[in-house]
């Protein structure tokens, strides 16, 4: 497998054609990893008991009409997080097939990638990668519990007897901390053991999706014959992903250096402002006003990566599965 080559023509395309640059942003909003789902967070609305009351202690009584709108509130809330997620689960997929299949076609028929035959074929796959995201993620999910759940044994174990026996706080205390000093040093081997599970799983997922959207094979097919493709040829696809994690190393290095500079413009200058007009509003506003544009150009470059990245994956993909010709390395 010629590495250079393909390093090179996975440039060329992602500097090229610029429709595929709305679907790499796109996966660098909505998760770029596409391994899994995000996990959002919930907001929740706390009470605050210690307020002003009468001299009896009495809590001051609210109208009716508030708690409606806290209710609307809170729904509208809830339906907005159900929205995003659903939308960035239904892009994140959508965009990766458009990736692997405009490249797939550019490679194939020399077709010009474009914005709406992106939508179609990611529409296309969409169902098949994600049943293969769920195939993959939900045991591997199960297993993170499981593992999790088994790291917080040596501090259960330690002190919930010398509890039962009635020991001094002073016991109980101390069993405590060794079972806790246990359970970190459990946490850190599972986090270990998860990390080395997930960078395994890495290159057999990229040839299961493309798989799935190239050959257009269904969730169970693609698994089978991306493992197949990959233990035969462990070699060519160890040195691409080592070579791809070199890359990813050097990107985020360098993404580091240029984050803490678009992050830091907005800073100073909104400090500078408020200092000058002696205002913490406005200098807040112009940090944001100025930001906003920074943030756009972090995701725009995010975004050119995860073309570049899902290229490469293609690209050794497709070098990997071209018809050999007799007496010709790969």
């Amino acid at each position: 497998m010629d590495y250079g080559k393909l390093l090179s023509r996975s440039f060329e395309i992602t500097r090229k054609y610029r429709a595929l640059w709305l679907f790499g942003v796109l996966l660098a909003i909505f998760g770029g990893g596409g391994n899994s789902g995000n996990v959002s967070n919930l907001v929740s609305l706390g009470r605050d008991g210690g307020g002003r009351g009468s001299g009896s202690g009495a809590l001051p009584t609210l109208p009716s009409s508030f708690w409606e709108v806290v209710a609307i509130f809170v729904f509208a809330l809830v339906c907005l997080l159900l929205v995003w997620i659903i939308l960035s689960i239904v892009l994140r997929f959508v965009s990766r097939g458009a990736l692997i299949g405009l490249v797939q076609e550019l490679e194939a028929v020399g077709a010009t990638p474009t914005v709406r035959r992106g939508f179609s074929i990611g529409g296309s796959r969409f169902w098949q990668l994600l049943g293969i995201a769920l195939t993959i993620n939900v045991p591997l999910l199960i297993v993170s519990l499981a593992t999790l759940v088994v790291t917080v044994l040596p501090a259960i174990s330690a002190i919930v007897p010398m509890i039962a026996a009635r020991r001094s706080p002073e016991q109980i205390g101390g069993a405590l901390v060794g079972g806790i000093l246990g359970s970190v040093l459990l946490l850190c081997c599972a986090g270990i053991f998860l990390w080395i599970v997930t960078l395994v799983l890495r290159p057999f997922y990229e040839f299961f999706v493309r798989e799935c959207v190239i050959q257009r094979r269904g969730v169970f097919d693609s698994i089978r014959e991306g493992y197949r493709l990959v233990r035969a040829n462990l070699g060519n696809v160890a040195m691409l992903y080592l070579l791809i994690i070199g890359i990813g190393i050097g990107y985020g290095m360098g993404m580091f250096v240029v984050g803490l500079i678009l992050i830091g413009i907005p800073v100073a200058v909104g400090v500078a402002v408020g200092a000058i007009a002696n205002s913490v509003g406005a200098g807040i506003v112009v940090g944001l006003v100025i930001g906003l544009p920074m943030l756009l150009i972090l995701l725009f470059i995010s975004g050119l990566y995860q073309v570049f990245e899902s290229t490469l994956w293609t690209e050794g993909y497709l070098a990997i599965t071209a018809p050999k010709t007799p007496g010709v390395a790969l």
